[in-house]
């Protein structure tokens, strides 16, 4: 018995931090400062730690690809540590000619609750679940532009807190 099937399959890790960037001082209309957890920026530096694994499928054509991502925030700013973040994304791509994939996604994202004494924990963190049809095109190998709708398909808040019926994102990568 000899296996055919496609195995081709890549896995990696990535690390990183974010640096506090964005703003902490935005004020609203009648010049009151906005809550911490609407702010741009949060103040703090975070650890990034993550992992992919992607691997072609026996139909032609056909992949699939898991990943995750931890954020966490290594310190605090003036009283607020925002919660710590939780990805999770699994997925399956179809490309429909040598430029043009066609993809469908589930992502989830757990975000753990505000802490500080300008956080408020009970109006902080949550559970999301999205569904993230999309497709990507290949200019060259190294630049690819990408397109995702995002639904979602169940939204966990905790306390009293804004969510977005839908989203949208659009982008180009570019590899060097």
């Amino acid at each position: 018995f000899e296996d055919k099937e496609p195995k081709l399959a890549s896995a990696g890790v990535y690390f990183g931090l974010k640096l506090p960037t964005g703003q902490t001082d935005v004020r609203n209309g009648a010049g009151l400062l906005a809550e911490r957890s609407l702010q741009p920026g949060t103040g703090t530096t975070d650890a990034i730690v993550g992992g992919y694994f992607a691997q072609l499928l026996p139909m032609q054509d056909l992949s699939w690809f898991a990943e995750g991502l931890v954020q966490a925030p290594m310190n605090s700013s003036d009283g607020y540590k925002p919660g710590t973040r939780v990805s999770l994304d699994t997925g399956v791509g179809y490309n429909a000619t040598e430029h043009l994939s066609v993809m469908l996604q589930v992502n989830a994202l757990f975000r753990g609750r505000d802490s500080g004494i300008n956080a408020e924990p009970a109006d902080s963190g949550g559970k999301f679940w999205f569904l993230s049809p999309g497709f990507s095109y290949a200019f060259t190998r190294d630049v690819v532009a990408y397109a995702y709708y995002q639904i979602p398909i169940y939204q966990y808040v905790n306390g009293v807190q804004l969510t977005a019926r839908s989203a949208s994102a659009i982008g180009v990568s570019v590899r060097f």
